[in-house]
């Protein structure tokens, strides 16, 4: 594992390295794996990540030379997916004929626990996987951040781990803009958190207007016009498969 040190900073030749790596990893199969993050907006704890089938693959770019500053760091890799019951993998790089390519055979990814190659192919089974908290609060900001860029919003910047708010920051003519987003799973209703007003006074110096947004989630095959029997249980929220979405909008943090 390398130093737990993390470069906030995103060099040209990072960018570069990356670039080449998602182009690679695009290239194996047909139309592509389905990416979760393809983009490079902070906080980092993966550099890239996809869903093929039903298996979840977080990816850290190594450079083999050791020259190449990184953002992140392992443990955050290992981290986000341990809590999406995901694959935490290495991807080492090495540059050579102006660009960067892997230096593994295949995909070019490897373990991150014992440095072995992974063929994720070889992962993907018929189960139906449950998606976690972290599968679905990453799906909800999806959800809420392509709603407001269809509406005409100015999106500058959004995250998707559930531990950190807000999830996702506005700005244009309106001024700058915070967002709480939730995820709810029927026939769970959404609560305005807690601590929201500790994160308004936090922004308040910077003139930052708070929101609240959720997204309710459901099994499309899930009878929603009836109320839930006794002991009855909702059907689950399987990882690939497709689902019944309710977005709320934004909402006033201080109507609650």
């Amino acid at each position: 594992m390398q130093p737990n040190t993390e470069s906030l900073v995103l060099t040209d030749d990072f960018i570069q390295c990356w670039q080449d790596a998602g182009g690679h990893l695009q290239r194996q199969v047909e139309g592509g794996p389905a990416w979760i993050r393809a983009h490079l907006d902070h906080p980092i704890m993966e550099h890239l990540s996809f869903r093929l089938g039903n298996q979840l693959f977080f990816v850290r770019i190594e450079d083999v030379g050791g020259q190449l500053k990184t953002p992140g760091t392992e443990e955050n890799l290992v981290r986000i997916a341990k809590e999406c019951q995901g694959h935490a993998c290495i991807m080492p790089m090495k540059f050579a004929f102006g660009h960067w390519i892997p230096a593994e055979k295949g995909w070019g990814l490897v373990s991150q626990k014992d440095r072995k190659p992974i063929d994720p192919p070889a992962l993907v089974t018929d189960e139906k996987i449950e998606m976690t908290d972290w599968e679905l609060h990453d799906f909800a900001v999806q959800v809420v951040r392509q709603n407001l860029i269809e509406s005409g919003e100015s999106v500058t910047g959004w995250n998707s781990n559930p531990e950190l708010q807000p999830s996702i920051w506005l700005g244009g003519d309106t001024g700058l803009q915070w967002v709480v987003v939730q995820a709810v799973r029927y026939p769970e209703e959404a609560k305005i958190p807690d601590n929201i007003h500790e994160i308004e006074a936090a922004y308040e110096p910077k003139g930052a207007k708070g929101n609240f947004a959720y997204v309710s989630f459901a099994n499309e095959h899930q009878q929603r016009d009836t109320p839930l029997k006794d002991e009855e249980k909702p059907l689950p929220l399987y990882r690939g498969e497709k689902v019944f979405i309710s977005y709320s909008g934004l909402l006033d943090i201080n109507n609650e």
